[in-house]
């Protein structure tokens, strides 16, 4: 599945790779570089999804039937039965506000439905989705440590905790992107062998992610989500999220690097 990227730059890690050229249709029609690219795009989506209310464009694609397909291939009938359900009653012109609103009580303003979206309170004594742990704790450092000796380097504008979700999301896209520039450029045999060590270690570094971070906590923000939200899109994108990233890390486990 191909999606748009719609992150603002000020939650995007700063580029760090092999220049690509986009113009080569032989790289892009390699098809391990095809699908690292479809997962980088994915998980850019993702990462949008927490990082920020949702915009029209966002809105306009989940709204499109062919998008809705495409989401009823690779996800459960539960999933994608709560984005129809959204699809169905949403109107942007009577309803965006209100779903503005639902992203900042879940999200963005810790009142009753704040689901604290973030590694570090889910991974220490948590129980029943109820988060339990301090901000900026050791879980903390261990993203931080990883961020770096990846070299992925947060937008100095980025408002948002290392840990929070929509930046964790937002890392994997930039190691995909990192795997698909690679295969680009061992492809055009610029440094095949330095494109075979980038790739490796990229793809290595996204299971290790997958395994020690997302993978372990989210389906408890995931549960917290499902529990607390008013909005069928939310509890529907929390579902897809989840199943996302446990296909995801079995893909990786499965494939050569």
């Amino acid at each position: 599945m191909s999606m748009q990227e719609d992150v603002s730059p000020a939650y995007a890690f700063e580029t760090a790779g092999i220049p690509v050229d986009e113009g080569r249709p032989e790289a892009l029609a390699h098809e391990s570089r095809r699908s690292a690219v479809a997962r980088a795009d994915m998980y850019r989506f993702l990462a949008a999804v927490y990082l920020h209310p949702a915009s029209r464009d966002l809105l306009r694609q989940l709204l499109a039937a062919d998008f809705r397909r495409q989401l009823s291939i690779l996800f459960s009938s539960e999933a994608v039965a709560d984005i129809e359900r959204f699809a169905a009653d949403f109107d942007p012109d009577r309803d965006l506000e209100t779903l503005r609103q639902e992203y900042m009580d879940l999200f963005a303003v810790p009142t009753a439905r704040y689901v604290t979206p973030f590694e570090d309170v889910y991974r220490v004594g948590s129980e029943a989705g109820k988060p339990a742990g301090p901000l900026l704790g050791g879980s903390a450092v261990e993203v931080i440590r990883t961020y770096r000796e990846a070299g992925a380097k947060l937008d100095s504008a980025c408002t948002e905790l290392p840990t929070h979700v929509g930046v964790e999301l937002s890392f994997m896209s930039f190691l995909c992107d990192r795997e698909a520039e690679a295969l680009a450029a061992g492809r055009e045999n610029r440094d095949g062998d330095q494109a075979a060590t980038i790739c490796a270690m990229a793809r290595e570094l996204q299971a290790e992610f997958l395994r020690e971070h997302l993978s372990d906590w989210f389906p408890r923000l995931s549960r917290g989500i499902q529990t607390q939200t008013k909005s069928a899109l939310y509890r529907g994108l929390a579902l897809i999220t989840e199943e996302f990233l446990a296909e995801d890390l079995g893909h990786l486990s499965t494939q050569p690097g």
